[in-house]
């Protein structure tokens, strides 16, 4: 009889502390919000939330780096659409200029304007990211792309070097952009070249003399650099709708990624509260019985 009724205290408070860890748990849960509170309580979950993890964090970094290469695009996309702009002001100007029948006071006055467009466009040359670096200077990013020398010559200081970036699988697009691909040398007839900057110069001497050769061929200079900011603007365009189109699927991974990582990892607030409840209610009951065997006849005797 005192075996069977040691053996039923010792049950009952098994019990008890059995029904209390696990309530501490599910109280533990609810307050960090969270199934798993150590690795070692359940290795396979915390394996895979860890690795959900890693995985998350990489695309999110991908998508930081392709936010960054966006705003790039979009200054860049800015700056050539001025510039474009301002070419065909310029050549608006050219053909005024080449009217036999302008005075040369008049020429010149044109060729006031066309020097401070020459020198907006070696402005936009120049243009900075949201960063402070060169759109235009290749990999040299803290460097002016352009720079006059003591003859207001304008002389390119970037490389030629162009760094891309992943978009998508075995996909890259350009990121660094050298600004002699953009404000490129111009080709003549007699298949000299001549430097972006060069060729207006002389364009602009051409209208402030009244040399109508050099007018004219400012003109010519002038459709070949158009063509190529052209070119510049579509190749922005197409990167961009790449880039658009990768961070679409990014977004959606990263979502569904963090789904799946909650579902293993969240608590789940209306089943923990029911399952604590439920806990209470068997610690409550387990309670009253110890009560019952800790206050019987027998239990007393065993005591004394």
């Amino acid at each position: 009889m005192k075996i069977s009724t040691s053996m039923m205290f010792e049950r009952a408070t098994e019990r008890m502390s059995t029904i209390q860890n696990k309530l501490n748990t599910t109280q533990a849960q609810m307050a960090l919000g969270k199934q798993i509170l150590s690795p070692s309580a359940a290795p396979d979950q915390a394996a895979a939330i860890q690795r959900l993890k890693g995985e998350v964090q990489r695309q999110e970094s991908h998508m930081r780096t392709l936010d960054v290469a966006m705003r790039r695009y979009t200054t860049e996309e800015t700056a050539l659409s001025a510039s474009n702009d301002v070419l065909i002001r310029f050549k608006e100007l050219g053909i005024q200029a080449a009217n036999g029948t302008l005075a040369p006071d008049d020429r010149k006055a044109i060729g006031v304007e066309m020097q401070a467009l020459r020198d907006q466009l070696l402005s936009l040359g120049n243009t900075r990211d949201d960063s402070g670096n060169y759109l235009f200077s290749g990999t040299r990013v803290d460097t002016p792309a352009f720079a006059e020398d003591a003859s207001g010559a304008v002389l390119y200081q970037g490389d030629q070097t162009q760094t891309r970036i992943p978009a998508g699988v075995e996909r890259t697009v350009q990121f660094s952009r050298a600004g002699t691909d953009v404000f490129n040398r111009v080709v003549r007839d007699d298949g000299q070249p001549l430097g972006f900057f060069d060729a207006l110069d002389q364009m602009i001497e051409g209208v402030n003399t009244s040399q109508s050769p050099k007018i004219q061929q400012g003109i010519a200079d002038l459709t070949q650099m158009h063509n190529t900011l052209t070119l510049s603007q579509a190749q922005n365009g197409s990167d961009q709708v790449v880039l658009r189109s990768q961070l679409d699927v990014l977004d959606e991974t990263a979502l569904r990624l963090k789904t799946t990582l909650s579902d293993i990892e969240d608590l789940d607030y209306a089943e923990a509260i029911t399952r604590m409840n439920q806990e209470m209610m068997s610690l409550e009951a387990a309670m009253g019985s110890f009560a019952k065997i800790s206050g019987s006849s027998l239990f007393d005797y065993i005591r004394s």
